[in-house]
């Protein structure tokens, strides 16, 4: 009997043992990784990387191919020449690291989701994944309380119909009841909620959130009255991509657009300031070619015209 209750216990002794053993295994790499760290500045330097992270809304910012990269993508686009001028900038010891993202990735918390109204550090940028959003990120409050965005250029937003809902939107007040399309958590997104809470609280515009390829396509065949999209986009949009389409009228204020970065980032957001200062001077900037090829005129031309349009 004592042997077979030593033979029981060295059986479930071993069973347990194994399951630890597992255990362990599976949480090994966890422990030996350790913690992501945000990185300052001089680890950018240090390491000779930085860490780009492009959010491919729509190509007058950013396009990404094959569409479902992440890593190994192909970038063309705006943003991604800016982003290699501002690598440039930093030193030949400095190169770029690229990575595609979604639009809202920008904006989780470590719980994989963004909560507008709370103040935390994106994850991407918390974990040093990110060091870098050159998205065209409209400064805005929500956004504020989780990042800094370092300004590039003053923008507004503007509206965009097609010729039949031309007819019947001619100014901001004709906007409620109708059907708009825009990307979820862009500032668009948010002005159209703010206004529905206010202005058009009766008679609400009917949002849809829509990748915005996919809601401009939607707004040329008719199936949509309306979208809202900041002034270089809408440029670029017209000039490339969709000459049917019509500029209505600027909304909002003048808003500051700029690339995001950790708060607690003072060298990295002084190097962005001293770049976008000098290239914003330099008629032939890298910056300013850029702007040119892309949108046919450079970046103070379009602040230039940006300012003289009237409501």
């Amino acid at each position: 009997m004592i042997q077979s209750y030593f033979r029981r216990f060295s059986r479930l002794w071993l069973r347990a043992a194994a399951m630890v053993m597992a255990l362990i295994t599976f949480l090994a790499p966890v422990f030996m990784a350790g913690p992501a760290q945000a990185r300052s500045f001089q680890d950018i330097l240090d390491s000779g990387e930085l860490r780009v992270c492009f959010a491919p809304i729509h190509p007058s910012v950013v396009q990404a191919e094959p569409e479902d990269c992440r890593e190994d993508c192909r970038f063309s686009g705006p943003a991604f020449d800016a982003a290699r001028a501002f690598t440039d900038f930093l030193g030949d010891s400095v190169t770029m690291r690229a990575l595609r993202i979604d639009w809202d990735e920008q904006f989780f918390s470590d719980q994989g989701r963004t909560d507008r109204d709370a103040e935390y550090v994106p994850a991407l940028l918390d974990s040093g994944r990110c060091d870098l959003y050159p998205n065209n990120l409209t400064r805005n409050a929500w956004r504020l309380q989780k990042m800094d965005i370092v300004t590039m250029f003053t923008n507004r937003m503007m509206v965009l119909v097609n010729a039949e809902s031309g007819q019947t939107i001619r100014g901001p007040s004709e906007l409620g009841g109708k059907i708009a399309v825009v990307e979820k958590d862009t500032s668009y997104h948010t002005w159209l909620q703010d206004r529905n809470q206010t202005i058009f609280v009766n008679e609400p515009v009917d949002i849809r959130l829509q990748p915005t390829a996919d809601g401009l396509n939607n707004l040329a065949q008719g199936k949509a009255d309306f979208t809202v999209i900041d002034a270089d986009a809408a440029f670029w949009i017209i000039r490339n991509q969709f000459p049917d389409l019509i500029m209505a009228f600027p909304v909002g204020s003048m808003e500051e657009v700029g690339w995001g970065i950790r708060k607690e980032s003072p060298e990295l957001r002084q190097a962005l300031q001293d770049f976008f200062d000098q290239q914003r001077a330099g008629r032939d900037s890298a910056l300013n070619a850029t702007w040119n090829r892309h949108f046919g005129m450079n970046l103070n031309q379009f602040i230039s015209l940006l300012g003289s349009m009237q409501d």
